[in-house]
C-alpha cells in the first residue's frame, strides 16, 4: 500500500488524538469517581433539595411503622352450668425472656443427650469391627 501525504496526515492526526485521549483519560476517571461518590453522599441530595427528601423520608417511615390496631367489640356467651376456661396469662418481658431461655436450655440438652447416646452406642458397637467380621466371612 502506497504512503500519500494524506495518508500520513490522517495518521499522525490519529496518532495526536490517541495522546489526547491517554492524557486527558486519568483526569475522566478521577472525575467520575469524584462525580460517583458525590451521587452516592446523602447530604450531597439533602442540602440540594431538602424539602422532597423529607417528604420521601416521611412516606417511608409512614408505610414501615405499623397502624394501631382498632379493639374490636366481642361478643361473649356464658352457658349455665358449664365452667369457664380461665384466660391465657399475658407474657411480660421477662416472661419472653424465660421462655427463650428455657427453649435454649431444652435444646442444648437435647444435644448433649444425642451427642452422649452416640459415643455410647459408638463405643460399645464400634462399627468398624464390624465390618472387618462381615468381611471376613464374605472372603
Amino acid at each position: 500500500m502506497a504512503t500519500t501525504l494524506a495518508t500520513e496526515k490522517q495518521s499522525e492526526a490519529i496518532r495526536s488524538r490517541m495522546r489526547e485521549i491517554r492524557t486527558d483519560l486519568p483526569y475522566d476517571v478521577d472525575d467520575a469517581r469524584q462525580r460517583v461518590k458525590q451521587l452516592s453522599d446523602w447530604r450531597y441530595h439533602m442540602s440540594r433539595r431538602p424539602l422532597p427528601i423529607l417528604a420521601a423520608a416521611m412516606v417511608v417511615g409512614y408505610w414501615l411503622v405499623p397502624a394501631k390496631q382498632k379493639q374490636r367489640d366481642t361478643v361473649v356467651v356464658h352457658h349455665e352450668g358449664v365452667s369457664q376456661p380461665s384466660a391465657p396469662a399475658k407474657r411480660g418481658m421477662l416472661g419472653g425472656i424465660a421462655g427463650a431461655v428455657a427453649t435454649l436450655l431444652l435444646r442444648q440438652a437435647t444435644t448433649m443427650a444425642a451427642s452422649h447416646f452416640t459415643n455410647a452406642f459408638s463405643s460399645k458397637y464400634p462399627i468398624d469391627s464390624i465390618l472387618k467380621d462381615r468381611s471376613h466371612h464374605v472372603s
